[in-house]
């Protein structure tokens, strides 16, 4: 047997624990076993020098990375590519559609420059060591290797005038004499200051404001709009001089293109300064001759408008009579101080206009007066009322003779074109309105008003004196009550012949009481009294026995209800004074001392109250009480509950009476011959509202100013003769009547107005018709621009041209932006080389010395279309409501700058380091790289600034109803033969402006894009 040495379990007990003695031990043997291995490593050693040459190389690379990104802003700059149209198929198939142009096209750039850059940058480093940098060439050829150089590049723009740019795995390489070299690639970052987005965001918000027509924004904005600003109150101020002007119009014209070339560079100059802060340096030379030719052809056509109308009396220009062919310079070679084109359009507007007109409120009442009685028409208001209304001095012959014609000029083509209202056009409307008016029969209306009486009823009960019978205990009859159990199948019975009603019927109405609402005119007590018995069965535990039923009855259960049956007298709905007024005994027959004599009012009511209420054949209280007490007692075996009492009364809390008049012909001819004389009262009485001229094209129309003229004489007049409280029902029929009167002239006055507002805004289609389908009617085509013209006749409400202001950029100093475009002024006549340098033909090719004038250039097309002409059209075409006239006009343009050039200079002013941002047609390469295998690659182009935009001119003047003098109407003349005025005229660059200009290529006119035959002919 061998001895072994004694051994102790670590976990000796039946617990398994660690004696924690052994666990120190362990730890300390750990401990020291690390230590040994961590003091027994070598120790590191670092590449100094290579690691040196990796952060110089990384420096030298972004320093080559800024400097390639402001080379590569500055050729973007130059050449700024706006499409894909034109560049290789590489180039397309590299584009993603998804990210714009023009960043894809600077990551190409800055990618070539750093390519180029990286290529020429290894520097040395210590003694034997060298850094370098290189990026991955790419085949330019190749369109995928142009997406991944893209893909590389990073663009942001954290900031106003600062671009960040990250060109990612870029290689930075440090090299040994006498080893391998070593690499590391990395993701570099520059942010450097560059206003190139600044440039070209305002560039495209140019371009952006030219094509912005006037319906495409609610803003003051846009070219059509700041166009509009000129060219309708120029327009509008032609117009009113002709209108209120004795003779033949002094223009022919509304609408020349000549002046129209005028406003729109006029017009753009607005938009330069609202975009860019500036204008083109040549702005006030450029537009100094042709404003002023516009101002003498504005002089030379009217007689009374002088020179001094347009410029300072102290103003070089001021005595000169021919202001085209002014000499402009002084001795000391200054230019004059000329009128800007809005104060020439705003000074036609508001010098030349007489404004006083007055609104009769005639037609208004007239329509009233129609509303009242029916089949009634103009035709026999005529009668009733022309001959006293000329004796009265109020009206003169021509205005009445005026009044009542049959027809307008020009009111058959109202037939021809769109709707106003609901698919009817604007002759049928206004037919309509006047039929619908015939039809109406206000005076019947009121007096079933008037003789309409609500009843309504307040219940107080039903209420049950002493409960019903209770089923008899098995105590009370059976002599082992413990035994049975119940009850069951209950039910109560009403006596057959114990039944007894009683109904009594008081009179509420008090004599003295002249209210028309919550009359009480009756109170009904209901007591009814009957026997009821009930029935029960009984069951007994031994299941042999038959069920016991028991029979209990109790007398004198009685049930009672009370009812208040009130009543409204005449409609709520009447206008006149009601129940602050009263009338004297209502429910009584007064004998009055007018022609219709007696009057029956509400007499009768109380018992067909009673009657209608509990439905009842008796038409006394006393038989009423009979009739509802025997209904009852005959119902008495249905009456159990207080709901069984309820529903056996034949009660309806809210029933219909009918109340009629004691003639109701007689009365209806006596309230018409009172209106008669009402109605002549208000047309002698009522002052005509006196107001602006120009207010008639402005909203809120000042028709409405009619009705507090109205007003003043309506109080008086309704309640003439009226008694207060009124003295009957024909009393307040009277005044209603009267009332009714004046608020269908109120409601009459608000509806034209509301007409006259919109001035039949609602349908568009007037004008779309009249312009041969050219608008898009989805605008409001006449609201619109009326409400555009209403602002710019108040100076508190007319729109301000704004000077824009650009962003300071953290990494630059002020930056000041010049606008340079060629040609600074935008001419109906094309150019050539020999006019404006810049131009170029389609494309953008270099001309040679000797074809240098063989391309001509169209600044701008411009065209007219007039689609009614003079006399206009009347825009309510009916001769009581004939208050203006209309014409429509079509101006349209199109334009595109030869070259257009923003540049930036950081600083100092005088500075000759900038930007230059460039827009003009011509075709992008970039230069490949030294090493790539062709040498320029086609990217796309760069589109040139260019416009095309269009104006609708409504032009509305007031008819001979508001302004007897003048010469009623609007519109050119070309409907007249012995005036050449063309109905339309486009200048040769109409559709054909830009490099596209051929003079051997006309584009037709405005009409021949008309989807729909002309009304005027």
């Amino acid at each position: 047997m061998t001895d072994s040495q004694p051994t102790v379990s670590i976990a000796a007990d039946d617990r398994a624990r660690v004696p924690f003695a052994l666990i120190a031990v362990l730890l300390l043997i750990s401990s020291i076993a690390i230590v040994g291995v961590l003091g027994s490593r070598d120790t590191p050693e670092v590449e100094t020098e290579q690691a040196v040459a990796i952060d110089r190389a990384e420096s030298v690379a972004v320093s080559e990375l800024r400097r390639s990104v402001l080379r590569a802003t500055e050729a973007a700059a130059s050449a700024p590519v706006t499409s894909t149209d034109g560049a290789s198929p590489t180039v397309e198939a590299a584009f993603d559609d998804d990210e714009p142009v023009f960043d894809q096209y600077l990551k190409l750039l800055v990618y070539r420059e750093v390519a180029e850059s990286f290529a020429t940058t290894p520097q040395q480093v210590g003694h034997d060591t060298a850094a370098g940098v290189t990026i991955d060439r790419i085949d330019w050829n190749d369109s995928d290797d142009l997406a991944a150089a893209i893909d590389r590049i990073s663009l942001e723009r954290p900031d106003t005038g600062v671009l960040t740019v990250e060109v990612a795995d870029v290689e930075l390489i440090g090299n040994e004499s006498d080893g391998e070299p070593i690499t590391e690639r990395r993701d570099l970052t520059v942010s450097v200051a560059t206003p190139l987005y600044q440039l070209k965001d305002r560039t495209d918000e140019f371009q952006r404001q030219l094509n912005t027509g006037f319906f495409e924004t609610d803003e003051y904005d846009g070219l059509g709009r700041y166009t509009a600003a000129r060219l309708f109150p120029y327009t509008w101020g032609k117009a009113y001089y002709d209108r209120l002007s004795s003779g033949q119009p002094a223009f022919d014209n509304l609408t020349p293109n000549d002046h129209t070339e005028v406003m729109v560079n006029d017009a753009i100059f607005g938009l330069q300064e609202r975009t860019f802060g500036t204008t083109d340096p040549y702005k006030d030379r450029a537009m100094l001759q042709p404003t002023l030719c516009m101002a003498g052809d504005l002089t030379s056509n009217a007689g009374d408008i002088e020179t001094e109308d347009f410029v300072a009396n102290d103003s070089a220009l001021a005595n000169e009579t021919d202001l085209c062919n002014t000499d402009l310079l002084d001795q000391d070679g200054a230019l004059p101080d000329p009128p800007t084109v809005q104060e020439i359009a705003l000074t036609m507007l508001e010098d030349n206009v007489e404004t006083d007109v007055e609104i009769q409120a005639h037609p208004f009442a007239d329509l009233g007066y129609m509303q009242m009685a029916a089949g009634m028409d103009m035709a026999q208001i005529e009668a009733e009322f022309n001959q006293s209304l000329g004796e009265s001095n109020r009206f003169s012959n021509q205005y009445l003779d005026h009044y009542f014609s049959n027809k307008l000029s020009n009111q058959d083509v109202a037939g021809d074109i769109g709707s106003i209202t609901d698919g009817n056009n604007p002759l049928e409307g206004l037919a309509q309105l006047y039929e619908d008016v015939r039809l109406e029969n206000d005076i019947n209306d009121i007096i079933e008003q008037v003789y309409d009486i609500e009843v309504s009823t307040r219940e107080s009960g039903p209420h049950k004196h002493r409960s019903l019978p209770s089923p008899s205990s098995p105590t009370e009859w059976a002599q082992d009550p413990g035994n049975w159990s119940g009850p069951y199948n209950i039910t109560y019975f009403a006596s057959t012949s114990q039944a007894d009603a009683d109904v009594s019927i008081d009179s509420l109405t008090e004599d003295q009481d002249t209210s028309f609402d919550d009359r009480n005119v009756a109170k009904i007590e209901v007591e009814y009294e009957n026997s009821i018995g009930v029935s029960a069965e009984w069951e007994h535990k031994d299941e042999n026995r038959s069920p016991h039923t028991d029979w209990n009855w109790k007398d004198n259960i009685t049930y009672r209800a009370s009812y208040t049956i009130s009543t409204d007298l005449v409609s709520d709905d009447i206008d006149v004074e009601r129940e602050s007024r009263g009338i004297e005994s209502p429910f009584q027959t007064d004998s009055w001392d007018e022609d219709y004599e007696f009057v029956g009012n509400f007499e009768g009511v109380k018992t067909k109250a009673v009657s209608e209420t509990f439905n009842l054949d008796s038409t006394t209280f006393h038989a009423q009480e009979r009739e509802l007490e025997r209904a009852l007692e005959a119902s008495s075996t249905s009456i159990i509950t207080e709901r069984d009492f309820e529903e056996e009364i034949p009660y309806s809390a809210d029933p219909d009476i009918d109340v009629s008049p004691r003639n109701e012909d007689k009365l209806y001819e006596w309230a018409l011959s009172e209106l008669n004389h009402t109605h002549y009262e208000v047309l002698t009485r009522v002052e005509p509202h006196r107001t602006d001229l120009w207010n008639m094209v402005e909203r809120p129309s000042p028709l409405r100013n009619a009705e507090s003229n109205v007003r003043d004489v309506e109080l008086e007049l309704v309640y003439q003769n009226a008694s207060e409280p009124y003295a009957n029902t024909a009393d307040l029929l009277r005044a209603e009547v009267r009332k009714q009167y004046f608020e269908n002239t109120y409601d009459n006055i608000d509806k034209v107005s509301r007409w006259h507002d919109t001035t039949l805004g609602e349908s568009s289609a007037i004008l779309n018709d009249l312009l041969g389908g050219l608008l898009d009617t989805s605008n409001d085509l006449l609201g619109g621009p009326m409400d555009f013209v209403d602002r710019m006749t108040d100076p508190e409400t007319r729109p301000e041209e704004t000077q824009g202001s650009l962003e300071s950029s953290p990494l630059m100093e002020d930056v000041n932006y010049q606008v340079e475009a060629s040609p600074t002024y935008l001419t109906l006549e094309p150019v050539n080389r020999t006019d404006v340098p810049a131009v170029r033909p389609d494309g953008g090719e270099t001309l040679s010395i000797d074809d240098s004038n063989s391309t001509e250039h169209a600044p701008m097309g411009a065209g007219y279309f007039d689609g009614i002409g003079y006399p206009g059209f009347p825009l309510m075409p009916w001769p009581p409501l004939f208050y203006l006239q209309l014409d429509a006009y079509y101006v349209g343009v199109q334009g595109e700058y030869a070259r257009f050039e923003v540049r930036a200079t950081d600083g100092d002013p005088t500075s000759a380091t900038g930007l230059t941002y460039v827009r003009q047609d011509t075709e992008t390469t970039i230069e490949t790289p030294t090493r790539a295998a062709q040498d320029e690659l086609t990217v796309g182009s760069v589109e040139p600034i260019s416009f095309e935009n269009e104006l609708v001119v409504p032009v509305i003047v007031p008819s001979p109803q508001l302004v007897t003098k003048g010469s009623p109407g609007v519109g050119d003349m070309w409907r007249y033969r012995n005036i050449n005025s063309p109905r339309e005229h486009c200048s040769e660059g109409w559709k054909n402006a830009g490099t596209k200009y051929d003079m051997n290529n006309g584009q037709g006119c405005i009409s021949d894009d008309a989807t729909q035959p002309l009304p005027v002919k």
